[in-house]
């Protein structure tokens, strides 16, 4: 099933087949996928196998996390020798953004049970870093299984995405098992601004230097614009779906796929 939310958007697609199995390069959900890859480089995902319980427990945390006093988070700022942990001063195309933000993401083992300071968790941008769990004991276990399940749609997406390309379903599996991708969450919080420049963005136009990103977006702020490929001067809205998901594809899916498949700038309003 296809759905939209605008007379011209990007799709809903339903990836309830994906969980079937059986699919190939002739399966409808392939096609739409490939098409959305194509047209938009941005489409959304219902029936994805998350949890809707999971996904509201990681937003309590992600607010929770937020909410805590601002010497808690510095303690956890990015530095030049660990680029992982909290910020609030990303730039953008070299533009300022205006957001606060917590990145984190997969290690040489990925064995979650070990101390993230440990030697054998080193990375070429840091180490994990989270808040205290005397403080949100809840944060680190719940962000993990959120990781993991994210970790899986995105699996899930790349061998549709291969299939797309009529290349086999597992094309891109050696890339991406547990122990060889580098993939990372970021939680990014977006105050209202209180500014005076008109033109301030959260985050100024760009597009994700990955291979794909899948995005939870918050149902009650539509603030994502991806721009028009029929109308470049044009942006439009991405308006989230109930307990869906946005996908984008980045520029190492526009590389695999030779230009077929396309990384959309897009950008946040504050």
């Amino acid at each position: 099933r296809r759905f939209s939310s605008a007379a011209r958007a990007p799709p809903v697609i339903d990836l309830s087949p994906l969980r079937d199995g059986g699919l190939s390069s002739s399966s409808p959900l392939v096609r739409e996928v490939a098409d959305a890859c194509e047209q938009w480089g941005f489409f959304q995902v219902v029936n994805h196998g998350i949890d809707e319980d999971l996904c509201a427990r990681a937003e309590e945390q992600q607010r929770a996390f937020f909410a805590l006093p601002m010497e808690v988070k510095e303690c956890m700022r990015r530095s030049a020798d660990n680029s992982r942990g909290w910020y609030n001063d990303e730039l953008t195309k070299q533009l300022r953004d205006w957001k606060e933000g917590l990145d984190f993401g997969s290690t040489p083992p990925m064995d979650w049970s070990l101390a993230d300071a440990d030697a054998r968790n080193g990375t070429l941008d840091g180490y994990n870093r989270f808040p205290p769990a005397d403080l949100l004991p809840s944060f680190r276990p719940t962000m993990l299984e959120y990781y993991d399940a994210l970790a899986g749609v995105a699996t899930g997406l790349a061998r549709l995405f291969s299939l797309g390309l009529g290349m086999p379903a597992d094309f891109f599996e050696p890339y991406l098992r547990r122990t060889q991708h580098t993939s990372y969450l970021r939680l990014n919080y977006y105050a209202p601004y209180t500014g005076e420049d008109p033109t301030q963005l959260c985050i100024s136009p760009h597009k994700d230097a990955g291979f794909l990103t899948v995005l939870r977006q918050d149902v009650g702020c539509h603030s994502l614009q991806v721009r028009d490929r029929q109308a470049p001067d044009g942006w439009v809205t991405v308006r989230p779906e109930p307990a869906a998901f946005t996908i984008n594809t980045g520029d190492m899916a526009q590389i695999y796929s030779n230009n077929r498949y396309h990384a959309p700038e897009h950008r946040v309003l504050t």
